[in-house]
């Protein structure tokens, strides 16, 4: 096989495989090192491998040209002066995945500076903390049975802990090996059949909020408060108060800022577990559902911090926004203000929590599932706008159509009777 055709049949297999994903659902799973079966020759490995990511990228911003795949040598920059390192641990396959990501960096910054936003350039690194694995069965593959993950240029597979939340039927793709102050981890994309779920032919609005996080239309409502607990203020109390003193690089020190990170890493695994449970409630039992695109990081800076900073609102948000299923509306609605009666605005104090038309006289006793069902009906006015403006432009389309062929058949009718 020469070589013209290896790349059509590569070419042909990876448009088979995006068809075939376009039909599934892509799922991530998150499958945890177990960090006391690692041997010291693993540890020398994975750290050789996150290395050698920094120095590769570091020397690709330095000078494109000196890095290529099969790169056996690097320059790593020393205070002043260089020194050349060689690549041991890591693969063709993450060095160009690695190249690839910073065009991609460089393409996303050039795209926000086209759109008038101030970018600058794209910095060295200190650390690196990820590391992309490209393709399953040659830069990692799973043992399912021994519950272990083998990575190219490592000498032992790896012992992990939840392969079981794969499904047999997944079709496995690439991965990710982070690294987290809480220890390691590798980061699967699967894709999974796709389950049609029957419709419920229902329909809500989502209104968030300070005192109620998120209140739906059929008054159904979700607080979600996730403060710090006792132990994150007594460390971070600590630290503070030892980083103003000489006593602040110290090993005790180093290791309560290590200590403090892994709590706040534990605390954000409570924030996303319940943002999860949230979003998978809303998307199973509503089949239309409305949200505002609201400024929830603004919030965060006035002054209910704490409030917005303990909720999951920003997460249960974006989770939804990339749903098929939810349909934003603009932040400029005044969902709060207008009437569904005489569509006038009426504004209300934020303790005042009933809502009364000063026009009309229309009532609500919950402000907030008024809010909600005025974010509904806003939607739903605007999906049937749009849906009316195709139906017309097919209408229209289908008219001139009809329209040049009775012409055409007006003509050849014409010269036949002359004929």
């Amino acid at each position: 096989m020469n070589k013209e055709e290896k790349n059509k049949r590569i070419a042909n297999t990876y448009k088979e495989t995006i068809f075939r994903h376009s039909l599934m659902d892509c799922r991530t799973f998150e499958i945890k090192v177990v960090d006391n079966k690692l041997n010291l020759k693993q540890k020398e490995c994975i750290n050789g491998i996150f290395k050698e990511a920094k120095w590769i990228r570091n020397a690709y911003l330095n000078n494109p040209e000196d890095i290529a795949d099969n790169i056996k040598i690097v320059k790593v920059k020393l205070k002043d002066d260089f020194e050349y390192r060689d690549i041991r641990y890591i693969g063709s396959q993450i060095k160009q995945s690695i190249i690839r990501q910073i065009k991609a960096e460089i393409k996303s910054l050039h795209t926000n500076k086209s759109n008038g936003a101030k970018v600058g350039k794209l910095r060295f690194k200190s650390v690196c903390n990820s590391v992309n694995l490209k393709q399953y069965g040659i830069t990692y593959s799973i043992d399912f049975d021994s519950n272990r993950i083998k990575v190219q240029n490592i000498a032992k597979p790896i012992y992990v802990r939840g392969l079981r939340q794969i499904p047999i039927e997944a079709d496995i793709c690439n991965a990710k090996l982070v690294r987290k102050a809480s220890g390691l981890y590798f980061y699967i994309t699967v894709y999974i059949p796709r389950n049609n779920k029957p419709l419920t032919n229902t329909q809500a609005g989502i209104d968030f909020g300070i005192k109620h996080n998120l209140t739906l239309s059929d008054g159904t409502i979700f607080d979600i408060s996730i403060n710090e607990n006792d132990y994150i203020r007594r460390k971070s109390k600590k630290i503070n108060r030892l980083w103003s003193k000489q006593h602040k690089h110290s090993n005790n020190n180093k290791k309560r800022i290590q200590q403090l990170r892994i709590a706040y890493h534990k605390q954000n695994n409570i924030k996303k577990d319940k943002s999860n449970k949230t979003v998978n409630y809303i998307l199973s039992n509503y089949d239309f559902i409305a949200i505002q695109d609201e400024m929830i990081s603004s919030w965060h800076k006035g002054l209910f911090g704490k409030e917005v900073q303990s909720s999951c609102m920003g997460l249960i948000k974006a989770k939804l926004k990339n749903s098929l299923k939810v349909h934003t509306i603009d932040r400029s609605f005044p969902s709060t203000q207008i009437c569904p009666m005489c569509n006038k605005l009426s504004k209300h104090s934020l303790d005042k929590r009933e809502y009364n038309c000063i026009h009309c006289g229309y009532q609500h006793p919950q402000r907030d599932i008024k809010s909600a069902q005025s974010i509904l009906d806003e939607a739903l006015r605007i999906v049937s706008m749009e849906r009316r403006t195709q139906s017309l432009g097919e209408i229209e389309t289908y008219t001139k159509l009809d329209l040049s062929t009775f012409g055409k058949s007006c003509v050849m009718t014409q010269e036949a009777q002359d004929l």
